[in-house]
Parts: structure tokens; sequence; C-alpha cells
């Protein structure tokens, strides 16, 4: 009686597959634009942000301005100390 060590067996109704399948291209292609889409959706908001702000601090400077041009503050330390309240 011999054996043969060299010659692997057949199975021909065994079905293998791996632990970890590899991501597919479409799924990587839904998280790049899910990516792309919140950071435009984050830099929107940031930037309606600071607009407000921005319209929010020159409305109060210029109520300053127009109370100074009206002789409401007598020295200039009293004009800048009223403007750094918008800030």
């Amino acid at each position: 009686m011999s054996i043969i060590l060299g010659t692997p067996l057949l199975r021909t109704k065994e079905i293998t597959k791996s632990k970890h399948g590899e991501p597919k291209t479409s799924s990587i292609l839904l998280i790049s634009a899910a990516i792309i889409m919140a950071t435009i959706l984050l830099m929107y908001a940031g930037i309606s942000y600071t607009e407000e702000m921005m319209k929010q601090y020159s409305m109060c400077r210029d109520k300053i301005v127009g109370y100074e041009q009206h002789g409401m503050y007598p020295s200039p330390e009293e004009f800048r100390l009223a403007l750094s309240f918008c800030d």
C-alpha cells in the first residue's frame, strides 16, 4: 500500500467564503460622496454664521459712529470704549 503525499484531494461540493471581503467600488463612492456633502454643508453653515456676525457688528458700529457724529461721546476714549462693546 502506498500513499501519495504530493497529490491534493479535489473537493467539488465545498464552497469556501472569505471572512472579510474587499469594499466594492460603489460603497467607496457612496462614502466619498457623503463626506463631500457633509463638508459642503459645514462650510455653508460656517459662512452663513460668519456673515450674520459681520452684519451685527456692522450695525452696532454704525449706531455708535452715528452717536459720535451727534456729539454723544465727548472724548475719543469713550468712543473707543463704546466700540469695544460691539465685539
